[in-house]
């Protein structure tokens, strides 16, 4: 009866081992592969595409993307919208970051002619991650990240707050949005395997015919890709 229960705590213990060493923190850099990309552990992103700003800086910045000021201080930068909610180890809060892993977005004023997304983070570990994760999935973008103020950026947010919701699902793209849907689409794609060829998101923008759009607006992207059948 000792050795059975010996045996069984071993086991145990074995078991448990197994477990940790497959287990992933959901910190920006974890290397968990298998998880779901919207669980909020996904793997993290090669920091080579961007220049990076010390781990430790207390004042970063990231321009994710600028658009012209015709579009209004209330655009929906519904591109960068869906890169987030594909990699949902960015915790996005209303307030200013705390922890590791937040990040808060506002709009700003861009070299006066126009906005820029701006992402603030807690610590430069973060928006170094939040950098290179933007690069990855927006292939055409070039996110400007800073440890301090970037050159050109006003320095308070202009118009509404970032529109963003607790609830993921609310985030996901109205059926009638195009460049929402193939932006959806291009992150599932990419988030889920950084090796996707070309750039999904351009080419569903030529050509949306050839992609199952409608099957963006399933969550999380694991039922995108079904649905699409990647």
């Amino acid at each position: 009866m000792r050795g059975s229960i010996s045996a069984a705590v071993a086991l145990c213990a074995l078991l448990a081992a197994g477990c940790k060493l497959g287990s992933d923190d959901g910190k920006p850099g974890g290397t968990n592969e298998s998880a779901d990309l919207e669980s909020g552990k996904p793997k993290g992103y090669e920091l080579s595409a961007i220049k990076s700003i010390p781990d430790n800086c207390s004042t970063p910045w990231v321009v994710l993307a600028t658009a012209p000021k015709s579009v209004g201080a209330s655009y929906p930068w519904n591109i960068s919208r869906q890169a987030l909610l594909a990699n949902q180890q960015f915790k996005v809060v209303s307030g200013p970051p705390s922890a590791p892993g937040q990040i808060a977005l506002a709009t700003h004023s861009y070299n006066d002619s126009a906005y820029a997304l701006v992402a603030t983070c807690k610590d430069g570990g973060t928006c170094n991650q939040v950098a290179a994760m933007y690069k990855a999935i927006v292939r055409s973008s070039h996110p400007q990240i800073a440890c301090g103020k970037i050159q050109g950026v006003s320095s308070s947010p202009v118009g509404p707050p970032f529109n963003w919701s607790a609830d993921p699902k609310a985030n996901l793209p109205a059926e009638g949005d195009a460049v929402a849907l193939c932006a959806r689409l291009n992150a599932c794609m990419i988030a889920t395997d950084r090796a996707t060829p070309g750039d999904p998101f351009v080419e569903c923008q030529k050509a949306p015919h050839k992609f199952k759009t409608k099957c963006a607006t399933r969550y999380p992207c694991a039922e995108v890709l079904a649905c699409t059948g990647k």
